[in-house]
């Protein structure tokens, strides 16, 4: 039986609206049966493409004659998907089940991906990087200086026009812009949609107008609070990118006359990362750890609160390695872990990464795809949990769901912002990302068992692009956290174990959503957010039978060292994963000198993981001195206390503000939509 936290969790963050007024929501039958009908035409529109192969993908519509219709036995086999899906077996990208089957989702088939790289170098790879974020992947970026400069000289005065339009008002959806030489006037009007905002800002850091006076419009841009109809999240307006805009303007006029440093472009790609509507975007930095300014890269977050730099908490950082650094590098670069406590920077061993992938330039926000320049991957994941005493089961799972993933690697990235290099780099590599979940669920699984089940998805995928004509996959297992979609699973997130057998989760709602009286009516515990006033915080009880658990002061809790969980990263990358194992080590101060041993020995079988202090699970937030913790573990006698009174609650009806909702990977997870 599914929980109530994985029912509200699939609710606020996978179930779109039926109507305009955000009234209505899907059910999970038909968030499932949308992600089906969005399979049936990727495969419909791939096998029309076969025939007609010098016809651009992106113009082959099911207007056309000859359209192919799937046949019975295909029908069979997304029946099979669909029924997997709905037990919450196998799932597909997050960023489907929020988008596939829509409009916006067939139209700009970037909206289906998860997450995206690129190495900034000019105004064009900019531009993409903000369009990434904008349709709601997760980005990593390398800026590397030399193209990109600042305005042509100082511009004396910079005016905002804000906009005065209601949530409803949407504007032109263009952008224009005009210069005057008499008077030495520049001004950029931004355009009320997506692509629009993208394009705008190359227009600001293209132009080179020897400006007197910037005039930035934001006055097209529709008010905060509507929900986007094609896209689906809350606008939150042009305040964002009006502030964002400010603080680039600021940039590029201090380095007037002048290229732009690493520092420089990172900072505009974070600043552009704090626009988005009711999310925070997932982005990454990479530098190269031969860069001279790799150090001031390391420790370009402290004081970010005290000097005005809190965008550059929107990203993680981490440098890249093509050599093995010495044991004396290693311990340096974790004393700057350890002073900095949030796990940056991160190490990257990119010699590896290239061993494993020769295209690779850099990774995803999450670390587990290894991508080209101006590369996408589409990722889902099997959750080994649900196939307990059933490998057959499992084995054919994976078939099908490797092969919807191969599947929505067929698409054409043509769309009037991305650079051609987008489009080509995924006809030739096809990537996918077969992910598995629940892996601390499944102790009796061996080494073997993870080898049997790569060969099935290396079977699977290359015998879809067969049945398509089109290039194998160049990779097609990988681990990604699996934040989001194990608590809609009532599953363990990726290869981490839980902190402990009985855990209260606190998960954070808006103060106006509807489910905060209705739970607090059913019984569950809600507390004012002590960090957001506008947010509530609800109580819920999870579980975790499965689980092998060290025994404290009556807790079942993971102590687990941070080596042992080193060692079951590196037996998943030598025998399930292609492209890389993503992962947080959780571990104390005392165990630095095991991990940096582990990481000199094991370098060569390493890509790259996170690091954070581990919490003691014995303690509750009082005991750590916190007035909240998002996951507490307590004892069976608390869970069963808390639990024996909770009513049952009908989420059918319940409309559900999605607000609060941030992306996992900005907390060191995958997206979630």
């Amino acid at each position: 039986m599914t929980s109530t936290r994985a029912q509200v969790v699939t609710r606020r963050t996978y179930c779109r609206p039926k109507n305009e007024e955000g009234t209505e929501f899907e059910t999970w039958d038909e968030v499932i049966n949308r992600v089906i009908s969005h399979q049936r035409w990727l495969w419909e529109r791939a096998l029309t493409h076969k025939l007609m192969p010098e016809m651009p993908l992106k113009d082959v519509t099911e207007n056309m004659n000859e359209w192919q219709e799937l046949t019975v036995e295909q029908e069979a086999e997304l029946e099979k998907l669909r029924v997997l899906m709905l037990d919450r077996k196998v799932a597909p990208a997050g960023r489907t089940l929020w988008l596939g089957g829509t409009d916006i989702g067939k139209r700009v088939e970037l909206s289906q991906f998860n997450c995206c790289f690129v190495s900034v170098r000019t105004v064009y790879d900019v531009v993409d990087f903000f369009w990434g974020l904008l349709n709601g992947a997760g980005v990593t970026g390398l800026a590397e200086a030399g193209t990109l400069t600042g305005f042509r000289h100082k511009i004396q005065e910079l005016e905002i026009i804000p906009s005065t339009r209601g949530q409803n008002d949407k504007g032109p959806a263009e952008n224009s812009e005009s210069w005057n030489a008499s008077n030495g006037t520049w001004v950029i009007k931004i355009g009320d949609s997506a692509v629009a905002w993208a394009k705008s800002i190359g227009k600001l850091l293209a132009g080179k107008y020897p400006a007197k006076k910037l005039v930035l419009d934001f006055s097209n841009i529709r008010g905060a609070g509507g929900r986007l109809k094609n896209y689906g999240w809350i606008s939150q307006g042009a305040k964002g990118l009006m502030s964002a805009y400010t603080q680039i303007f600021d940039i590029l006029n201090a380095k007037a006359d002048c290229i732009l440093t690493e520092i420089d472009m990172n900072d505009i790609i974070n600043l552009l990362g704090t626009v988005l509507s009711t999310r925070r975007a997932a982005e990454a930095l990479l530098m190269h750890k031969e860069n001279p300014r790799w150090r001031e890269f390391a420790r370009a977050k402290q004081g970010m609160w005290e000097n005005g730099k809190e965008h550059r908490a929107q990203s993680n950082n981490s440098l890249l390695f093509y050599s093995k650094p010495t044991h004396g590098e290693l311990t340096e670069l974790f004393s700057m872990i350890n002073q900095g406590g949030n796990g940056e920077p991160g190490l990257v061993n990119a010699k590896h990464m290239v061993d494993r992938a020769p295209w690779a330039k850099g990774l995803n926000p999450c670390f587990e795809i290894l991508l080209a320049d101006g590369n996408t991957c589409n990722l889902v994941t099997i959750d080994l949990a649900k196939f307990k005493n059933d490998n057959a089961g499992l084995l054919e799972a994976a078939r099908l769901i490797t092969r919807a993933n191969y599947r929505q690697t067929v698409v054409d990235f043509r769309d009037e912002v991305l650079q051609e290099k987008w489009h080509l780099n995924n006809e030739h590599l096809h990537l996918c990302g077969v992910s598995l979940m629940g892996i601390a669920m499944r102790p009796d699984m061996q080494p073997y068992d993870y080898k049997r089940l790569e060969r099935v998805v290396v079977h699977a995928g290359y015998g879809m692009a067969e049945e398509l004509g089109t290039p194998y996959p160049k990779n097609l297992t990988a681990q990604k956290p699996e934040g989001t979609i194990s608590k809609c699973y009532d599953s363990t997130e990726g290869m981490h174990k839980p902190l402990g057998k009985y855990i209260f989760n606190n998960v954070a709602f808006s103060v106006y959503d509807p489910l905060v009286e209705i739970m607090r009516n059913a019984g569950y515990r809600t507390i004012t957010h002590p960090y957001d006033p506008t947010a509530m915080l609800i109580t819920m009880p999870v579980k975790y039978d499965d689980v092998e658990f060290d025994v404290v002061d009556g807790k079942e809790v993971n102590l687990e060292s941070a080596v042992s969980q080193l060692e079951r990263y590196k037996m998943l990358m030598q025998h399930y994963c292609h492209q890389n194992v993503s992962c947080t080590i959780s571990y104390s101060l005392e165990e630095t000198d095991e991990i940096v041993d582990w990481l000199f020995n094991n370098w060569d079988q390493y890509v790259a993981v996170a690091f954070l202090f581990r919490n003691d699970p014995t303690k509750s937030a009082a005991d750590l001195g916190y007035p909240y913790l998002p996951q507490e573990v307590v004892t069976k006698e608390q869970y069963e206390d808390y639990v024996k009174d909770l009513l049952a609650i009908d989420l059918e009806h319940i409309i559900v503000d999605d607000s609060v909702l941030e992306s996992d990977c900005a907390g060191g997870a995958c997206p979630i939509r």
